[in-house]
């Protein structure tokens, strides 16, 4: 059963919050053909009403029929919600209305001047190169702990016990029931220095009531496990050690998810990969300490019938995930918790992934993420990440890659003592599975996803390429001078492209070796194939100055791989490096289109000399 609390809600408040969501829900169960109500929207009304009651100061909102009430509430709102938190709040109260418990109907554009534009910005995506860095720092993480995940809980649970003795001796010595911050310092840090000696064996391990140590390893797990199935942060939380599974030779999680169900918890499942299985052992096994004193605490709570069995139950469901609290301070020892589960928030993380910004990965921000174009930055960081984050540069990799093979894949993205290449090659076929499919909400982000990065890739062709080269790029380039030539300031608008890509007049593929494919169609290699020359330019191939700039990054690394094969004479190579100079050669064609200087390549083979 899943509940909705009103803890956060002021005392003050709270009854009558409690009053008017009971009649919404009355209303409205009348109202629907199964009498039923999700748990999501009688949450949505709680936080609204309490949105509502938190400047205005009144909770009584039947006053909201008076015209001076209506404009003191007004004037207490602006600045401080989005517009889509104001969206909703109008919605609250025009429900209020329907049920009779208010005689006002607003409408949204009345209150949306009063809305911040702060947060209503989509959620954003990551350059690829930073995506990259990002996975590689988790899976350091999983790797390095994973064999330490039994010592971990050790150390901490003889710690805790460690503190526990410490601090009831000093009790006992000063004949005291309780410590001050001052009287409790010496024997902490008794603690500590004997605490760390017990974790020596475990890589940078650092005893901390408060959890930090192995709340931060379980962020990465939890970080993990999302960039390799896409899941929620609701259905990440229902995974734990068990939650992994084998199908037909592909791995996958099968968890609880509420999404359109209703509010009743159902199965779904995600494919993933391997690592997965370790992020998780790792996450669920360090935290076993914590599990048992959450678990001791609530038994003897309820034996005690200080908590109701729903109480109960529901601790000891949240205690079956692998990502739960691990602060054991003297606040929160020893006491029954309102949740167990994991703060989910990610934005503190931010720094220890070392993001320094080139002018490339900034240009592709931009690209990815035109609400918040601007706001990353050269040698910056992320503007912010979060959990839905992630998720949604889950969708945009799979979208972006789902022409490449396992090589290419991870040659472009670096990937270091990984072996997920052939996973995300192979993502999309496996998720459409008849038996392995996506949860249909991931499946519609990465649609979604798709016919984004479609718009964002004609508008750079028809809008932001100065230069245009390609066997596709003839006609554009006429469509283009028609226009201009017309007068006016842009090819085709944003608006006349989303329509053309959802009728389907239009599709577009990015190409991991740089430029578009106008047909989706297209079993064509010239995508795929790391160093194949094209001895006849396609007609669908479409290559911007942003793609003319990777390409040329590109020719760069094979000039290197050259050299380096070249300099050993070997001539079982020679065929190799022939195909090597082709495609230098012909990328040098296409750098004199879009204007980009380079040196022309002369290297000779040396085995064919």
């Amino acid at each position: 059963m899943r509940t909705v609390k009103f803890t956060a809600v002021p005392e003050i408040h709270q009854a009558n919050i409690q009053r008017y969501v009971g009649k919404l829900l009355e209303y409205n169960m009348g109202e629907s053909t199964d009498n039923h109500v999700s748990v999501s929207q009688v949450s949505q009304w709680k936080k609204n009403l309490h949105s509502i009651s938190k400047y205005w100061g009144k909770s009584d909102f039947s006053l909201l029929s008076n015209n001076s009430e209506w404009r003191k509430f007004k004037s207490s709102i602006k600045g401080h919600y989005t517009k889509k938190t104001i969206d909703s709040m109008a919605t609250t109260i025009n429900n209020l209305n329907a049920t009779g418990l208010l005689d006002r109907y607003v409408k949204r554009s009345e209150i949306r001047p009063y809305a911040n534009d702060k947060g209503s910005k989509q959620y954003i995506a990551m350059p690829s190169t930073i995506h990259a860095k990002v996975l590689q720092r988790v899976i350091d993480t999983v790797e390095t702990y994973h064999p330490h995940r039994l010592e971990i809980s050790y150390a901490m649970s003889k710690s805790i016990e460690l503190r526990d003795t410490e601090l009831a001796n000093e009790r006992s010595k000063l004949n005291v029931s309780s410590l001050s911050k001052l009287e409790a310092s010496a024997p902490n840090k008794r603690v500590a220095r004997q605490a760390n000696k017990l974790g020596e064996a475990i890589p940078e391990y650092r005893f901390d009531q408060t959890g930090k140590w192995v709340h931060d390893i379980l962020k990465d797990c939890l970080m993990c496990v999302n960039l390799f199935s896409g899941a929620r942060k609701t259905e990440l939380l229902s995974f734990n050690h068990n939650s992994y599974h084998v199908i037909a030779g592909v791995p996958v999680l099968q968890g609880k998810t509420y999404k359109a169900n209703k509010g009743v918890a159902k199965t779904e499942t995600w494919v993933t990969h391997p690592i997965a299985l370790k992020a998780l052992e790792l996450a669920y096994d360090m935290t076993q300490y914590a599990r048992d004193i959450h678990k001791a605490v609530l038994n003897e709570a309820f034996d005690n019938g200080d908590i109701t069995k729903d109480a109960y139950q529901r601790g000891m469901r949240q205690l079956s995930s692998a990502f739960i609290g691990t602060n054991m301070g003297m606040a929160f020892y020893g006491k029954v918790r309102s949740t167990y589960l994991l703060d989910l928030s990610l934005g503190s993380n931010l720094d220890k992934f070392g993001i320094v910004a080139t002018q490339e990965e900034v240009d592709e921000f931009n690209f990815l993420n035109p609400d918040w174009d601007g706001e990353m930055e050269v040698g910056g960081s992320l503007p912010k990440l979060s959990l839905h984050d992630l998720r949604r540069s889950f969708a945009v990799f799979l979208v972006r890659n789902r022409l490449g093979n396992a090589q290419t894949i991870k040659y472009q993205f670096k990937h270091k003592n990984i072996n997920m290449s052939h996973w995300y090659a192979n993502y999309a076929q496996l998720a459409r599975a008849e038996d392995l499919l996506l949860d249909e909400n991931l499946m519609s982000e990465i649609n979604g996803a798709m016919e984004e990065l479609a718009v964002e890739a004609f508008d750079d062709i028809y809008n932001g390429s100065e230069n245009l080269s390609g066997g596709g790029s003839k006609d554009i380039i006429k469509e283009q001078e028609e226009r201009l030539g017309r007068g006016e300031t842009i090819v085709m608008s944003r608006e006349e492209i989303k329509a053309l890509v959802r009728n389907g007049s239009k599709s577009i593929v990015l190409l991991p070796t740089g430029g578009y494919c106008t047909n989706a169609d297209c079993e064509r290699l010239c995508s795929i194939d790391s160093f194949a020359a094209e001895d006849k330019p396609c007609i669908h191939l479409v290559i911007t100055d942003k793609a003319a700039k990777e390409m040329a990054a590109q020719r760069k690394r094979l000039i290197e791989a050259f050299t380096g094969m070249n300099d050993m004479g070997d001539y079982a190579y020679s065929r190799i490096l022939v195909g090597y100079k082709e495609k230098i050669r012909h990328i040098e064609q296409t750098l004199k289109s879009h204007k980009i200087p380079f040196e022309p390549f002369m290297q000779k083979i040396k085995a064919l000399a």
